[in-house]
């Protein structure tokens, strides 16, 4: 991590190295990755300004004048560099559609399917067993 005093206040800039833990978004087993994130950001005395469009700048943070905090640049960081959808690997074969099983237990894993236009005579069938 460095540290300089410029102007406007502090510029932090570094590299962090991190492990990140979530679920498969096809099959919700855990998954762990290792991280490593740029982190830059400017600290700065007093409140940060918003824009003319009343939005504030991504990479300015505020200095209390003793220390900094950098959990908000840090995050940041570490977010955007992680997968919108996590795998636990690429050819995950996720979870049923229907009935939730995993896809991976059970490779032959179907339902049966009834043509739309024949599920009322198997009404007929499901009356005649009962």
């Amino acid at each position: 991590m460095s540290l300089e005093s410029i102007s406007e206040g502090i510029w932090v800039s570094g590299t962090v190295h991190t492990a990140a833990l979530g679920e498969c978004g096809r099959c919700l087993d855990e998954v762990r990755r290792d991280v490593d994130a740029q982190v830059q950001g400017l600290f700065t005395l007093g409140k940060v300004e918003a824009d003319e469009d009343g939005d504030e700048p991504e990479d300015v943070f505020e200095f209390d004048g003793e220390t900094l905090d950098l959990e908000d640049v840090v995050r940041d960081a570490v977010v955007t560099s992680l997968p919108f959808t996590p795998l636990c690997r690429p050819d995950c074969p996720g979870l049923c559609d229907q009935c939730g099983a995993r896809l991976e237990d059970d490779p032959d894993h179907t339902h049966e399917v009834i043509d739309p236009r024949w599920s009322t005579l198997q009404s007929l069938t499901e009356q005649k067993e009962s």
